[in-house]
């Protein structure tokens, strides 16, 4: 079970600022990085083509490299602060271990990490 989510600053700093470009319309991505035990850490943004309006994000889960040891998640905003929609808990399992939501003001205390069940878990930014 995956119990917390380090990512680095300057990745989170990208997401963030992604996110930021692209509001009302949604942002999304995946992780890339490694799990060490009961924690994932992320050291990379892997862009796939995606979808996007104010209400949502669509992805074709064909383009997820599901070959790609290193994809352990993905990141995307939501418009205001929210947990994980029902959408979102239905795409979780598919696409890694731990999965980010950003929302505005899109600053280092407005990103939440879940596990693949959406489950709240600690997020570590590590600089």
């Amino acid at each position: 079970m995956i119990r917390k989510l380090h990512i680095a600053g300057p990745v989170l700093d990208g997401i963030l600022n992604a996110a930021r470009l692209q509001y009302p319309r949604e942002f999304f991505c995946l992780l890339g990085g490694e799990r060490r035990g009961d924690a994932v850490f992320v050291d990379e943004i892997v862009y796939i083509p995606f979808k996007n309006s104010e209400r949502s994000a669509s992805f074709n889960i064909l383009d997820v490299p599901n070959t790609d040891p290193r994809i352990v998640g993905s990141a995307h905003s939501h418009p205001t602060p929210s947990g994980p929609s029902p959408a979102d808990l239905r795409t979780f399992p598919y696409v890694g271990w731990v999965h980010l939501i950003v929302y505005p003001p899109f600053d280092r205390s407005s990103a939440s990490a879940y596990d693949a069940k959406g489950r709240s878990i600690p997020l570590f930014i590590e600089d």
